[in-house]
């Protein structure tokens, strides 16, 4: 880093903060991948436990071939099954899937919740360490004169973090530009850390241009989330201030008390 002839630190180095950035960005892209998991796995579970079958899809494959073809749906509402027996007359083996009722309710509720809660903090526990830990370096560096001081530079790697998903988010704007038109399940696909909260703003809409300005708009807050902790890890961790160490002394002191 460039020194001036009282050798103090020219400027804050603008390629690290970059470059911290950019690594900052490629762990959200593999926390979204784990949140995607953890979206699905959490879907499997609230649906066995919150839904009930309510019928079957009938598939049926005739001799001297191996597809299974779909011949219909039945849901035991309706009564008796009488069209099975007709398919088995005609030569087919029929099989059954299951269909389940659609989860909602509390059963979404909680599925929303808890897997946005998970999701929340495997994002923070990814971010929060190494921002810490810079902030650390940095104020001992700031003290030795090694190092301007900067407490904003956890907040610029944040932003610099999500500079690619803002690219994705303005895509709507384009295409409402150019007359274009598409799920907003790209949203939720492409940040799966915030599919709950996607979830509840998009409040079913089936294409962007079904979104209200104001759901857009918090949208487009959404990814500010990770500036928001990456500015905050940074101070603690430029104060030297221990979150977790503060917690575990607090629950020895209420205890010994």
């Amino acid at each position: 880093m460039p020194y001036n002839k009282n050798n103090n630190v020219i400027g804050v180095d603008i390629m690290a903060i970059f470059k911290a950035g950019l690594k900052q960005f490629l762990r959200i892209v593999v926390v979204n991948i784990m949140c995607f998991f953890i979206v699905v796995s959490f879907s499997v579970l609230a649906t066995a436990a919150f839904t009930k079958n309510i019928g079957y899809t009938a598939y049926g494959t005739v001799s001297g071939s191996d597809d299974p073809e779909e011949l219909y749906t039945y849901y035991y509402e309706d009564g008796e099954d009488t069209k099975k027996q007709e398919y088995i007359d005609k030569g087919y083996a029929v099989t059954e899937s299951s269909v389940r009722s659609v989860l909602s309710g509390t059963g979404k509720t909680v599925y929303l919740a808890v897997s946005q809660i998970f999701c929340l903090m495997l994002l923070i526990c990814f971010i929060y360490p190494n921002l810490w830990q810079l902030g650390t370096k940095d104020s001992n560096l700031v003290k030795f004169k090694h190092e301007k001081e900067d407490k904003l530079k956890g907040l610029k790697i944040g932003l610099i973090s999500v500079v690619p998903i803002y690219f994705f988010l303005l895509c709507p704007v384009a295409a409402k530009i150019f007359g274009f038109n598409f799920s907003p399940l790209l949203f939720k696909t492409l940040n799966p850390s915030f599919f709950s909260l996607i979830e509840v703003i998009l409040n079913g809409a089936r294409t962007v241009a079904e979104l209200s300005a104001w759901r857009y708009i918090l949208l487009m807050l959404l990814p500010l989330i990770i500036p928001a902790v990456s500015a905050a890890a940074y101070i603690l961790g430029y104060k030297n201030i221990s979150v977790g160490e503060k917690m575990i002394y607090k629950k020895k002191n209420g205890e010994n008390n």
